[in-house]
Formats: C-alpha cells, structure tokens, sequence
C-alpha cells in the first residue's frame, strides 16, 4: 500500500503521486487571496479553496483523499465545511477530519480482500502569537485524550516535542525543540503504526520514536518556497 503525505502547503499545489491514500495535514492554503487577508476574510480563503484545491484534489491519482487544517487555514476554523466530515463524505472524493476518527478501505489489487485503515486527525498547535486552531498545553491535553489507541494513522498539523519539530531562529540562529509535549504522550498510550505532521518546515524528514514511524511531511521552507516533493510511504503487510 502507498500513503503519499504533505502539509505546510501555502497555496501550492504540487503534482500527487499515485497513491492508495493521500493525506494533507494542514496548512493549504494562503495566507492573502488578493488583497485580501485570510485572517479578516475568510470567506475568501474558502472561496480559493472550493476553486482550487478541490480541482487539485480531483485531478491527483490517489484513491483516497484525507486532509485537515493548520494554523494558517482561518477558513477551516470560520467557515463551515459540514459536508466534507467523515460521516457525510466519501474518501474517494474529501474527508476533511477535524478531531474525529475515519475508516478507509484499501483494496490495492482490486480482488476486493484489502484491508480498513483507521485514521484520526486533528488540526492543533500550541499557541503562538494570533493564528487559527491553537489551544494552550492544558487544553490541547484534553483535545489529545480524546484519540483513541490502537488507530493506524495518527494526522496532526503539530509534531511531537522532539520530532520533526526543529526551530531555527533567525536572529540568533539558535535551535530548539517546538513540538508538543502532549501529542509525545498520547502518542506514547496510542501507539499508531505512523504519525503524519507537519507545522515546522525545517523539520521535514522520518523519525523513530520507540517503533512508531513519525513522519513530518511539510513541502515549504521557511520562506514559503516550495523546496520538497510529497512524502512517500510505501507500508508492507497492511
């Protein structure tokens, strides 16, 4: 089976392997639609959205599509998108998972004796400055409670404290870790077989924690350029 994964999109919209499942884990779309900021307007971000990364997404060889949102996608908190939750949509087409669980069905060599993926998402960050779906630590302890263990795929915008999360500052050039410490520990009770995030755009790469395969799948720099290809994840045995 083929996961190809990405975040940390900002308005491109790169070409999509193919793929058995596609997952977008936050941060779509831009931040200005025109002279339009998608902060006061967000309105419009969903607007661009609708327009283009639905076309985008129809038009990607990947059976299955899952996204959810990032600290950039003010439409995504503001606007509704009722009809693209697991539980109205199909995966062929969107799911666009927010806190909640989703089971998908991979068929990979069409006999019809594939397997059901179970996948939860969720959008978060800790809280930085003045930017959509962010919560404090003690809050996002309650928003991670909520995953339930033994899931396949575990989808958050945010890495884990030590993960994918690297932070180089610009003035001073030091580096840290950014990541959540909350997200570490209920991945730790959840034990996924692969958590997918992105958020921190050097912080690209695999990384092992204890036997999960942590994967950080951002495409951007920290300049917003488009400097890597999505993520593929070829999975033996599921």
């Amino acid at each position: 089976m083929r996961i190809v994964a990405l975040s940390d999109l900002h308005g491109h919209l790169p070409e999509i392997p193919k793929c058995d499942l596609l997952i977008v884990a936050g941060d779509v779309c831009p931040d200005r639609i025109g002279p339009a900021m998608a902060r006061d307007h967000p309105g419009e971000q969903k607007a661009w959205f609708d327009q283009h990364v639905r076309t985008w997404l129809a038009g990607s060889a990947a059976t299955h599509k899952l996204l959810t949102w990032g600290n950039h996608d003010w439409c995504g908190e503001a606007c509704s998108f009722a009809s693209d939750a697991p539980d109205r949509a199909s995966s062929r087409v969107l799911q666009i998972v927010v806190d909640q669980g989703t089971t998908v069905r991979i068929d990979g060599d069409g006999s019809g004796a594939g397997r059901s993926l179970s996948v939860w998402a969720t959008p978060w960050s800790n809280r930085f400055m003045h930017w959509a779906f962010m919560k404090p630590r003690e809050a996002l302890a309650d928003v991670y409670a909520a995953i339930p263990a033994g899931i396949d795929i575990l989808v958050s915008h945010q890495p884990p404290f030590g993960h994918g999360d690297l932070f180089r500052h610009a003035r001073t050039g030091a580096v840290e870790h950014l990541g959540s410490r909350e997200l570490l520990a209920a991945i730790d009770r959840v034990r996924p077989r692969v958590v997918v995030c992105g958020h921190m755009h050097e912080g690209q790469g695999c990384f092992d924690y204890d036997g999960v395969a942590i994967y950080n799948v951002s495409v951007v720099n920290d300049q917003y350029r488009l400097v890597r290809p999505p993520t593929v994840i070829d999975v033996e045995g599921w």
